[in-house]
């Protein structure tokens, strides 16, 4: 597994999650997985897997969604209950601190509608293991929605930096290093997910890019209107295959097609 102890100081996450490039990737990743949500009033059980400080969860809990929020960090659960406090919500979020790993233990089959999985797969031991995991614990129909860094879009950036030996290296990168933390962090290309996905007996509906051009042009601090209006043209770009290729995150989301055997995480 990769290191997770950058974790421990959830307060400067927590932080980097106020700026405008953290807002943007989860406002734009919710938008995303909003407009692909089912309306079916049965369908109304959600986990937020690796859910940090709680932004996807407080959101279903709002549009009437029972959630689970998992984290491994203490501190970061700590930060999603102060998130969730002020929200009426409070009622329809509960708070558990295990591994994503523990999902087959802590979950009986068919147990969720919805998963959420945002910067969680750039972590764990074995991503393909995690996917199969929760393609069991949804339900036949049920979604799910999973962000990770781009390998493509750390080219870019790299590039236009004119760091070409950097950039060159992540055109075949495992990992990239970190810029909030300096560590080590998994990158994927859109296929190594999509192909994990449907190995996991999920279908693919939605690819979206996120944050396609705010990382490479030096957007500084939009507010107000111009955040809208930065919000507004990323999302347009990323519901667009050609732009959502060099975004600096991709998200796929995909419906449950199938009743996964507990042989799949095996392979």
């Amino acid at each position: 597994m990769l290191d997770t102890s950058r974790f421990r100081d959830a307060d400067r996450y927590a932080s980097y999650l106020k700026t405008p490039a953290g807002r943007l990737r989860s406002e734009l990743a919710w938008e995303n997985l909003r407009c692909c949500l089912p309306r079916a009033a049965a369908m109304r059980r959600a986990l937020d897997l690796g859910g940090g400080t709680g932004f996807a969860a407080v959101r279903l809990a709002q549009m009437g969604f029972e959630v689970v929020l998992l984290d491994s960090s203490k501190e970061m659960l700590r930060i999603a209950r102060q998130e969730t406090e002020p929200s009426a919500s409070i009622g329809c979020v509960s708070f558990l601190h295990a591994d994503a790993a523990r999902l087959p233990e802590l979950f009986e089959d068919a147990a969720f509608d919805v998963v959420v999985c945002h910067n969680l797969l750039e972590y764990v031991a074995d991503p393909f293991k995690t996917v199969c995991d929760i393609a069991r614990v949804l339900r036949s129909g049920g979604l799910i929605s999973a962000l990770a860094r781009n390998r493509a879009g750390e080219v870019l950036r790299a590039a236009i930096k004119e760091d070409w030996k950097l950039a060159q290296a992540n055109l075949s990168a495992e990992t990239v290093v970190d810029s909030l933390f300096g560590q080590p962090v998994r990158v994927f290309s859109p296929a190594q997910v999509r192909d994990m996905m449907v190995c996991s007996g999920l279908e693919v509906i939605a690819e979206r890019g996120v944050r396609v051009f705010s990382d490479y042009v030096g957007v500084e601090g939009p507010s107000g209107e111009s955040y809208d209006q930065v919000l507004d043209l990323e999302l347009a770009l990323g519901a667009r295959p050609e732009f959502a290729a060099i975004a600096r995150y991709s998200q796929w989301i995909a419906v449950s097609a199938k009743e996964p055997s507990r042989e799949d995480a095996a392979l």
